[in-house]
């Protein structure tokens, strides 16, 4: 029987697009911060966009090879800021608050409908909520929650940026399992990509994976298209999880008659 929902953040519980004032927002953001911090990079803010792009590109061309997830000052100083051959001691501390601005301000961050709604139906049925998320940030989901106003919720969070350890690894979902002290066929997953999310439960043999429709990354998951990674259930809105784990249980149960 299903005891535990974990859930994806980005894609999942708000989705998230680049727009030219996020655009505008963030490198306004981090121009000021870096100054502050007496880092100095291009000759214009709109220059250094152009190199963090580049080097946002290349640090998730390497975390989709090796499945990890780096140090904050690392990534910084390795793959964000490479072009600038910024000193690593000129980084040291800095990183964590430069991943967050990336995390929280590079995209536009809009919460899904029905989001509180779904938290609070599973957990009035007795269902324990949790989060695993592939993010840079040590802080991002602890903060995008409580943003969402929906942080009261969770009980467990599972994050890349903490254990070094990227979905569709199954040692991830591994960890939050001993998070919540459950075993994997007490479990379901709420995520929308199937290279991390759907390819990520098969590989931890866990019993429910419920894929949200997000349109956005059609283009991402083309290439794992037709390879046999098929969610358990497939849904349009977050109200539809509550329908789609209870009726699993129910279907276990009759089964079990």
């Amino acid at each position: 029987m299903i005891q535990a929902v974990f859930f994806d953040i980005g894609g999942t519980v708000h989705t998230q697009d680049a727009t030219p004032e996020s655009d505008r927002d963030y490198i306004r953001r981090l121009w000021c911060f870096l100054h502050m911090n007496h880092i100095y990079t291009a000759e214009t803010p709109e220059q250094l966009l152009e190199h963090i792009n580049a080097g946002a590109k290349a640090y998730k061309a390497y975390t989709e090879q090796e499945l990890i997830e780096l140090p904050p000052d690392v990534i910084w100083q390795k793959f964000f800021l490479k072009d600038f051959d910024i000193p690593a001691e000129k980084l040291a501390g800095l990183g964590e608050e430069l991943c967050y601005m990336f995390d929280r301000y590079r995209k536009h961050i809009v919460k899904r409908e029905g989001l509180k709604e779904t938290l609070e139906a599973l957990r009035q049925r007795g269902y324990r909520l949790g989060v695993i998320s592939n993010i840079m940030s040590t802080t991002f989901v602890p903060r995008i929650l409580e943003e969402h106003g929906i942080a009261q919720y969770f009980e467990t969070i599972t994050m890349s940026s903490v254990c070094g350890i990227r979905k569709p690894r199954p040692e991830i979902f591994e960890i939050a399992l001993n998070e919540m002290r459950i075993g994997k066929e007490q479990a379901a997953y709420v995520g929308d990509t199937i290279s991390r999310d759907v390819r990520g439960v098969r590989n931890a043999g866990w019993p429910l994976m419920i894929q949200i429709d997000n349109p956005r990354i059609y283009h991402k998951d083309e290439k794992y298209r037709g390879m046999g990674y098929e969610p358990d259930v497939k849904i349009g809105s977050l109200p539809e999880v509550v329908t789609a784990v209870e009726q699993y249980n129910r279907n276990l149960k009759e089964g079990q008659n």
